[in-house]
C-alpha cells in the first residue's frame, strides 16, 4: 500500500476542518430562532440548578431542606424578581405614555436647532423630514416583535421544564455514551467545570450590575430624572454586556435629561455620576473579583462580543462571555485545541 504524503493528509487535514467551520457558522446563522431560545433555557437551568443545591445546603439545626423544597423556594425566589421587575415597570407605563408626546415635540425641537447649523437648504430637509416622524407608525413592527418575544419566553419555559425532568438521567446517559469509565468520569468533571465557570461568571455579574443599578438610581433621583427606576433597571441589564452595555447605559440616560432639562449642567452631572459608577464598579471591583474567579481575556471577550453580536444579535451579546467561558473549558480538556484555551486566557494559564 501506497503511503499517504504528509503534506497532502495536512491539507486535506485542513480543507475538513474549514469546512467543518464554515458548516457551523451557516447552522449558527440558520438555526438562529431555535438555538437561541435554547441556549437561554440552558443558561436560567444551570442558574436554578445553582441557586437550588445553594438552599439545599443550607442547615436549620441538623435539618437540611429538602431538594423539593429548596426547588420551590428558588422559583418562587425567580418569580418574585420577576414580578418586582414587572410592577415597576408597568407602574411607570402610564407616566411615559403621558410623557412621551412632550419628549417627542422636545427632541423634534432639538433636532430642529442642530439642524440650522447645517445651513438653509439641509435645514429645511431635515425639518420636513421631522415634521413627517410618526410614532404610531412602527406600531405593527413592535406588536410583531412582542409576539416573537411572548413565544421565545414559552419555549425557554418548555425547555428549562424539560431539563429539569431530564436532570436525573444525566450521568447515566453518560455512563451508556461512554463505555469507558475514565471517559465518563472525564466528561462528567468536564460537564461540572463548564457549569461551575458559568455559574461563577453569572453570579459576579449580576452582583455588580446590581450595584451598578442602584448606585445609578440614586444618582438619577438625586438629579430628578424622569423615570429613574425604568433606567435603573436598563442600566441593570446593559452591564451583563461587556463593554458597549455600561457604555449606552451612560450615553442614553445623559440624552434623556438633555431633553427634560436643555441644560448642559444637568447633562454633565448625569455623565459624570454614571461614569464614576463604571469606572469604580467596572474598571476596579468587577475585574479584581472576575480575575480571582476567571482567568478570561479582555481581548478575547470583546471578540467573542462582537462575534455573537453578529450572529446572534443583542441576545449574542448577553451569552457572548457564557459562550467563551465553555469554549474555554472544552478545549482545555481536547489536546489539539487546547491552544485555543490559551489564547482566550488572559495570561496563558490554565486548568484543564
Amino acid at each position: 500500500m501506497k503511503a499517504i504524503d504528509p503534506s497532502i493528509e495536512k491539507l486535506r487535514s485542513v480543507s475538513l476542518s474549514v469546512v467543518a467551520l464554515g458548516v457551523v457558522l451557516a447552522f449558527l446563522v440558520i438555526g438562529k430562532s431555535f438555538l437561541v431560545p435554547l441556549a437561554i433555557a440552558i443558561l436560567i437551568w444551570h442558574l436554578l440548578e445553582a441557586l437550588i443545591n445553594d438552599i439545599n445546603r443550607l442547615k436549620i439545626g441538623r435539618f437540611r431542606l429538602p431538594r423539593w423544597f429548596a426547588t420551590i423556594l428558588a422559583i418562587g425566589l425567580i418569580l418574585l424578581i420577576l414580578y418586582v421587575i414587572t410592577i415597576v415597570l408597568l407602574g411607570q407605563a402610564d407616566a411615559i405614555a403621558n410623557a412621551w408626546p412632550r419628549y417627542v415635540a422636545r427632541m423634534k425641537s432639538i433636532v430642529a436647532g442642530l439642524a440650522d447649523w447645517f445651513g438653509q437648504g439641509p435645514s429645511a430637509k431635515i425639518r420636513e423630514e421631522i415634521g413627517k416622524f410618526d410614532v404610531t407608525k412602527p406600531a405593527a413592527d413592535v406588536f410583531a416583535s412582542a409576539q416573537s418575544f411572548v413565544v421565545n419566553v414559552v419555549l425557554v419555559f418548555l425547555y428549562v421544564a424539560f431539563l429539569f425532568s431530564e436532570r436525573r438521567y444525566i450521568n447515566d446517559k453518560l455512563g451508556a455514551l461512554f463505555t469507558d469509565d475514565k471517559v465518563a468520569r472525564d466528561t462528567e468533571k468536564m460537564l461540572s467545570a463548564i457549569s461551575l465557570g458559568i455559574r461563577r461568571y453569572i453570579w459576579l455579574k449580576s452582583l455588580m450590575s446590581a450595584i451598578s443599578g442602584l448606585l445609578s438610581y440614586a444618582v438619577l433621583r438625586a438629579m430628578g430624572v424622569d423615570f429613574a427606576e425604568t433606567w435603573a433597571l436598563l442600566i441593570f441589564l446593559l452591564y451583563y454586556i461587556p463593554t458597549v452595555g455600561p457604555v449606552l447605559g451612560v450615553i442614553f440616560p445623559a440624552l434623556i435629561t438633555w431633553v427634560q432639562f436643555d441644560t448642559i449642567e444637568s447633562v454633565l452631572g448625569v455623565a459624570f455620576g454614571l461614569t464614576a459608577i463604571y469606572a469604580i464598579v467596572g474598571n476596579a471591583v468587577e475585574p479584581l473579583l472576575m480575575r480571582k474567579s476567571l482567568n478570561i481575556s479582555a481581548f478575547g471577550i470583546v471578540l467573542s462580543l462582537a462575534f455573537w453580536g453578529t450572529i446572534w444579535g443583542v441576545v449574542g451579546m448577553f451569552l457572548s462571555v457564557p459562550i467563551m467561558v465553555v469554549t474555554m473549558i472544552v478545549c482545555a480538556n481536547v489536546p489539539s485545541w487546547r491552544w485555543v484555551s490559551v489564547l482566550l486566557s488572559k495570561d496563558g494559564r490554565i486548568a484543564a
